[in-house]
């Protein structure tokens, strides 16, 4: 009984913590920007491995049950990277970090079940074993450690390497992540605390969760670009860095609207959004929908080609759905040119577009 309640004590923290991610994603079902199965099995799993814990402190000193003990230690190890690559899967995408995450927790796994299935003193020693209720730990015992130290070093390296990008602010979420997982592995490899991964691994989820809540107040959410209020807050940012920017206005959307529905309307927004959102480099880029059916890109440390070749993958795309869009641009002719200065002639040659392609389709503008 006293066990059980040092077990609820310690473990507090975690149930909250696993409470109120939980909450928030559910709550945020509606939401794309949020995955809801990860996070529930981050903190699920999280929850699962301090139970295990408890029940492996229960039966290591009993001598019938010490299979049982052997049994709980070694499917907590062979959780625990799993439950990293879970949140790891929340933030990246890189293919090539995630194979090698499966490989690493493959070797974990054969390592741990030789320690339960090969139930013998001299090869089980290699791993641990228990004598008189204490764990003794043999060289092979801290693989998971090592395991989870280096996919930790991946996560870390692929946030700063992110941080070049034009997603930093999701980058350096990660980052901060991946800083308290390390310092949460290196604590309990130092024997300064034990599990204390699991508690971590649940903040770092709910400060994640927080901040794609945050990131979803500044998209839009019709298109997932981001919106109107994130382009003045980047411009009063970024003025001095922004090298151009691209102006793009749908065609007859009124039309569509009138003839075929709001919803028809909608559906060619997300269209447009979409299209516009795979034909930028995110590295120097950023899109936003301005509203209605105007959107605007913002171009930072890039050239005149890489715009043209944005501009010319748009249209390539817009070509192949039964959408039309007039386009406009504009380039940084002096330091002292402002953003708003730009944005006026890039308006200009994309309404100058769009006279073109009412004049060239015989469509009164004024009706469509």
């Amino acid at each position: 009984m006293e066990l059980f309640k040092q077990f609820l004590i310690q473990n507090f923290f975690l149930f909250c913590l696993a409470l109120a991610v939980i909450f928030m994603v559910l709550r945020s079902y509606r939401s794309k920007r949020i995955i809801v199965l990860l996070p529930i099995l981050v903190v699920s799993l999280a929850v699962l491995l301090s139970v295990i814990y408890f029940i492996e402190q229960l039966c290591r000193y009993d001598n019938n049950l010490v299979f049982i003990a052997t049994l709980c230690c070694s499917l907590g190890f062979i959780l625990r990277p799993l439950v990293l690559y879970l949140f790891m899967k929340m933030t990246i995408t890189k293919r090539y970090i995630l194979v090698t995450a499966w490989v690493l927790m493959g070797i974990n796994a054969i390592v741990y079940i030789l320690a339960l299935f090969l139930f013998a003193p001299g090869l089980t020693h290699v791993i641990f074993y228990y004598e008189n209720g204490e764990a003794i730990l043999g060289p092979l015992f801290y693989t998971c450690h090592v395991l989870i130290g280096i996919m930790t070093i991946y996560f870390v390296g692929y946030s700063v390497y992110s941080l070049k990008g034009r997603h930093k602010y999701d980058a350096l979420a990660c980052l901060i992540c991946g800083l308290f997982v390390g310092i949460a592995v290196i604590l309990e490899s130092l024997k300064v605390a034990e599990y204390l991964l699991n508690t971590t691994i649940a903040i770092s989820c709910l400060f994640y969760v927080v901040h794609l809540y945050q990131q979803a107040s500044i998209r839009d959410a019709l298109t997932g670009l981001f919106d109107r209020r994130a382009y003045y807050y980047d411009v009063s940012k970024l003025e001095n860095k922004v090298t151009g920017i691209i102006s793009i206005d749908m065609n007859s959307l009124k039309w569509i609207n009138d003839n075929k529905g709001h919803l028809e309307g909608d559906l060619a927004i997300q269209t447009i959004g979409k299209i516009i959102y795979d034909a930028i480099d995110y590295n120097h880029m950023d899109a936003y929908r301005m509203g209605g059916d105007e959107f605007c890109i913002l171009i930072t440390s890039s050239n005149d080609n890489a715009i043209n070749r944005t501009i010319a993958k748009i249209k390539e795309e817009l070509s192949k759905t039964s959408y039309s869009a007039a386009i406009g641009f504009a380039t940084r002719e002096s330091p002292t040119q402002s953003v708003d200065e730009m944005s006026k002639i890039a308006e200009k040659m994309m309404y100058d577009d769009k006279s073109s392609y009412y004049k060239t389709c015989g469509i009164d503008r004024r009706r469509n």
